[in-house]
């Protein structure tokens, strides 16, 4: 269940953002970097299009072929503030 709103998250943190690293899932997630390494695999592994990882930022960039494909027809910023909501830092 987690994974899923994991997934949902980089989509719309990529769309309303343009970049995202592990320590913005760590930080709001409670989670080890592990754990957050392996879901940004998988969320490369079901479109490898949507991001990349750019070495110079050390993170990774919203690619130039974007479709959200875990948010579908959400709202990013109102996906957003509900997790903000319940995942306070």
């Amino acid at each position: 269940m987690l994974d899923k709103v994991l997934l949902k998250y980089i989509d719309a943190y990529l769309l309303t953002f343009g970049e995202i690293n592990t320590h913005v899932m760590m930080q709001k997630f409670d989670i080890c970097r592990a754990k957050a390494s392996r879901i940004f695999t998988i969320y490369r592994e079901g479109r490898p299009t949507n991001m990349r990882y750019d070495n110079s930022r050390k993170c990774y960039v919203k690619g130039f072929v974007f479709e959200p494909i875990h948010l579908k027809d959400e709202s990013a910023t109102r996906f957003l503030s509900a997790i903000d909501t319940i995942f306070t830092d």
